[in-house]
């Protein structure tokens, strides 16, 4: 048995703790594809759906930190634009499944659709975070991810790196009260269901910069105040990512 199926047959197991008035236990109705980082699965009980999610065991190497993604999720319980969590662990999430259609780049892109995203991101900076919150330091976060890559990508990259990596110690020097960050809105985490805009998938999220998330929503839009430091640091982190996926 791998680990995948023996963690999801695990948590399915302990159904009966989950958050839910289920009466029935829940069976695997198919796996959802789509997804880079984990293994998800949609599972049903009666009239109830809920995704399970299996986390990628290497998480620490992609810079997901799990214990600060179940603390933000449960900061956000409160909000209808999140899934509602029913159980969660180091090793397995499982959360409402929101059935709608999953935005397109063009979706994303539609001057309307930006407001309705911006409304969203402007209620998770009005979170109060708790005191012991840790304010994610740019700069270590773009060294965790260049020491992964082999020499000679880094010496491809140097210039980018060395830019990238002064880009963020200048912000990480500078003074701003950092904010609950999804730091990964793209098309395929939001989906408009009959109730309303969803944003999924919040592992990736941290106590950041509260322009970050503006960013990769508006550019070096005028009507915004973002720097082009905060617009470089997000266009730089996604290219890390995409090079220790690849």
């Amino acid at each position: 048995m791998s680990r995948v199926e023996f963690l999801l047959e695990k948590t399915l197991s302990g159904w009966r703790g989950w958050r839910t008035s289920w009466s029935d236990e829940p069976r695997v109705v198919r796996e959802l594809l789509g997804g880079r980082t984990n293994r998800s699965f949609l599972v049903k009980s009666g009239a109830y759906q809920a995704v399970v999610r299996i986390n990628n065991e290497d998480s620490i190497s992609l810079g997901i930190n799990r214990h600060q993604e179940i603390e933000i999720l449960s900061l956000l319980q409160e909000f209808d634009f999140s899934p509602k969590v029913l159980f969660v662990d180091s090793h397995t999430l499982v959360s409402d499944y929101i059935e709608g259609y999953q935005w397109l780049e063009s979706d994303l892109n539609a001057p309307l659709n930006i407001k309705k995203v911006t409304k969203i991101i402007n209620k998770i900076h009005s979170v109060s975070l708790p005191c012991h919150a840790v304010k994610r330091n740019y700069l270590s976060y773009c060294q965790h991810y260049i020491r992964q890559l082999p020499v000679s990508i880094c010496t491809l990259e140097k210039l980018f790196f060395d830019e990238l990596l002064h880009v963020a110690a200048a912000i990480d020097s500078q003074t701003w009260a950092p904010v609950i960050n999804h730091h990964d809105i793209v098309p395929g985490n939001l989906i408009e269901a009959t109730t309303g805009l969803f944003l999924i998938d919040w592992e990736y999220a941290a106590f950041g910069h509260p322009e970050i998330d503006l960013v990769r929503l508006h550019g070096l839009s005028d009507k915004i105040s973002i720097t082009e430091k905060i617009f470089f640091l997000q266009q730089g982190l996604d290219r890390l990512w995409s090079l220790v996926q690849s």
